[in-house]
């Protein structure tokens, strides 16, 4: 490989990198901002965004060490010390990533907690939070121990004693199950949409906002096709610009899908004098009630005189009542995913 093709793969892959995550840093601080000083309701969702947006800093400064140490270029041009250092940065790129794409997923979750009017999503979005954090969990172990000493990840001698497990199907196993939570969480408030007494071109404009994590379910399915690249190789180092490329365009395309939407109070000053307004009470008993839903709202649940749960609403929003557990529709928007 000639180092103009290794400039290129560097280039294309910092630029993309930097300019994604120099996006989600925009949003997620209008989203902070819009949370916690217009809309004076910071929650779960909003400091499990802060957190994915810190793993998705700490992503793009893995990728510029990689740079530093020949990303892009063939192994066969790349010193021992090059090779090690990408390799233990890849190492930390890959923790990295299983934190920032569940934690991303579990923000989304804990929106989905706001609205639940009713104990069918808030037990799923309970049970699915759980999953992740229990994925997550394995993942990460499985990643820090897939060599038994850990430094014969790194050992291209093969003076080194030990074994490592084969992190071909981890990484599949682990991309896989992501693209099936990702349609899991796409799929899990439809039965609040159905519910909502709206005119249908106003549905589908919700189905449309709902839907926006599909473009980070499309990018999930394009690195696992990045994955086979990578595993297949004859030459890793080269072919570690796409796996890179897609796994930053995944996060920070599902922290825009997920956070954008909570933006429409920064939009709608008129709205801003009715974002305390209670629209909804969830009450520990299971019964919820319909409330007044005002401007961008927010649907209020209390306990015992105290806020269980606060979100956005959308205008005038209303929800059939036909089964015992209703379900309150989400605010001009999905919080899509990681």
């Amino acid at each position: 490989m000639t180092s103009e093709q290794g400039l290129t793969n560097q280039r294309v892959c910092v630029g993309v990198a930097a300019t994604l995550t120099t996006l989600s840093i925009i949003v997620v601080g209008l989203r902070t901002y819009t949370r916690a000083i217009i809309v004076r309701n910071f929650g779960l969702d909003d400091y499990a965004m802060l957190a994915s947006l810190l793993f998705a800093i700490g992503y793009l400064i893995a990728i510029i060490v990689l740079r530093d140490n020949g990303l892009g270029f063939s192994g066969q041009v790349l010193s021992p010390e090059h090779m090690v250092n990408q390799v233990r940065t890849t190492l930390a790129i890959q923790v990295i990533y299983y934190i920032l794409i569940n934690t991303i997923k579990i923000s989304i979750l804990f929106f989905y907690l706001r609205i639940a009017a009713g104990k069918r999503l808030e037990i799923l979005s309970k049970c699915t939070i759980g999953f992740l954090a229990t994925l997550c969990t394995i993942c990460v172990i499985c990643s820090l121990a897939q060599c038994i000493p850990l430094h014969k990840m790194w050992d291209f001698t093969g003076e080194v004693d030990g074994r490592c497990i084969n992190d071909t199907a981890l990484f599949y196993t682990s991309s896989s199950i992501n693209i099936l939570v990702d349609i899991w969480i796409l799929i899990l408030p439809v039965a609040t949409l159905l519910k909502v007494r709206r005119p249908r071109k106003e549905k589908v404009a919700l189905v449309s906002i709902f839907s926006l994590g599909v473009f980070s379910t499309i990018a999930s399915i394009v690195r696992l096709h990045a994955i086979r690249i990578y595993t297949e190789s004859s030459d890793p180092f080269f072919d570690s610009v796409p796996i890179n490329l897609w796994s930053q365009v995944e996060v920070n395309v599902g922290i825009l899908c997920a956070s954008i939407p909570s933006l429409k109070a920064l939009f709608l000053p008129g709205q801003r004098q009715r974002t305390r307004t209670s629209a909804y009470q969830y009450h520990s008993r299971g019964k919820s009630g319909a409330q007044e839903v005002g401007g961008s709202g927010t649907a209020l649940a209390e306990t015992g005189g105290k806020s269980k749960t606060d979100s956005f609403a959308l205008d005038n929003m209303e929800v059939s009542n036909e089964h015992d557990h209703g379900e309150v529709l989400p605010p001009a928007g999905l919080q899509s995913q990681d």
